[in-house]
């Protein structure tokens, strides 16, 4: 059981030293302005473009709603209205 905790604090202590050598991005750490300008245009981008997606599924989908709700029912002739056999509350 101790050497199970040395293993783990030992891989801890690994990972923490390892978080200083891996370096992030050219685009996240660059002090170069156009860099900088690419990551948040990036970031700009993939939020945006997930939300237009569901908004336009959304309108498409209340549009075609609507378009249901005007088309035109089937026509019924008259007389299969009017004559509903010897069943009718009429007779």
């Amino acid at each position: 059981m101790r050497f199970a905790r040395a293993g783990v604090a030992a891989v801890m202590v690994a990972v923490a030293w390892a978080a200083d050598f891996a370096y992030a991005c050219p685009s996240c750490a660059s002090p170069l302005e156009e860099n900088r300008q690419a990551f948040v245009d990036t970031t700009v981008f993939l939020t945006v473009v997930p939300l237009m997606m569901m908004g336009g599924f959304i309108w498409w989908l209340r549009r075609r709603m609507r378009a249901m709700d005007d088309a035109l029912e089937i026509a019924m002739p008259e007389n299969l209205l009017r004559d509903a056999g010897p069943f009718s509350k009429g007779r």
